[in-house]
């Protein structure tokens, strides 16, 4: 058996960060493709009971950035983070700024606009059975949305978010002007959570044309996907 193991959500944005950082440091891993009727069982192996958990010779971790700071000491080439504290600092902020804000744009967008959760329902619940896929298929945008608006964005229109959304996207597009990567000359975890995070919101209807609004962000994201193992499901 595999010495590392990743339990995911294949459609979740934070299991295709780990999966980057797996890829882009060379390591060898096995996947367990985990049902939604099986996520209450993950309690058994992590407290948090949430994917991404990941196997790494025999310890078991959970958190997205704490499996991918584990996974830089682990291989510490090539590195995840700049040596130099400020650049360092701002990996950090960018990350956190991907996983608290840019998740809560693509959760919505896929799982409570109409003419999107269709099809991401069908995909988080494809590795389950049918009765299950039919219990869960109204439940899933129920949830989402409740939790989006307990975040706040998914009690904002349709028209408020995109907005929203591009203005996040012109911050990005001044980042990248002139530049290959987020932070300093390589890539670094900020470009691999940012992108995992956009992959999801251009699998979105309405995503990918905000992204396209700003010339920087494509060729960005396709520099960085180059490095991780490719395009997630769009």
């Amino acid at each position: 058996m595999a010495g590392i193991i990743l339990h995911q959500l294949e459609i979740s944005p934070f299991c295709d960060k780990v999966r980057r950082v797996l890829t882009y440091k060379g390591l060898d891993y096995a996947v367990h493709n985990v049902p939604m009727a099986d996520l209450g069982k993950l309690k058994r192996l992590s407290p948090v009971g949430k994917v991404p958990i990941l196997e790494l010779d025999g310890r078991v971790l959970h958190d997205s950035s704490d499996i991918c700071r584990a996974l830089d000491l682990h291989a510490p080439q090539p590195a995840l983070f700049p040596q130099e504290p400020k650049a360092r600092a701002l990996v950090d902020l960018l990350e956190d700024w991907a996983d608290e804000s840019l998740y809560f744009f693509e959760m919505t967008m896929r799982f409570t606009w109409p003419y999107d959760r269709e099809r991401w329902v069908s995909e988080i619940l494809k590795y389950d059975n049918a009765l299950m896929r039919r219990i869960a298929r109204p439940l899933v945008p129920y949830l989402t949305r409740k939790q989006g608006t307990g975040q706040g964005l998914a009690r904002r229109s349709e028209a408020d978010i995109l907005e929203e959304l591009k203005r996040h996207a012109r911050a990005l597009g001044a980042l990248l002007d002139g530049r290959d990567f987020l932070v300093g000359e390589s890539l670094t975890l900020a470009d691999i959570a940012v992108v995992s995070q956009l992959e999801c919101v251009a699998g979105s209807g309405r995503g990918l044309d905000v992204l396209r609004s700003e010339p920087a962000i494509l060729p960005w994201m396709e520099r960085v996907e180059a490095l991780t193992g490719g395009p997630a499901i769009r």
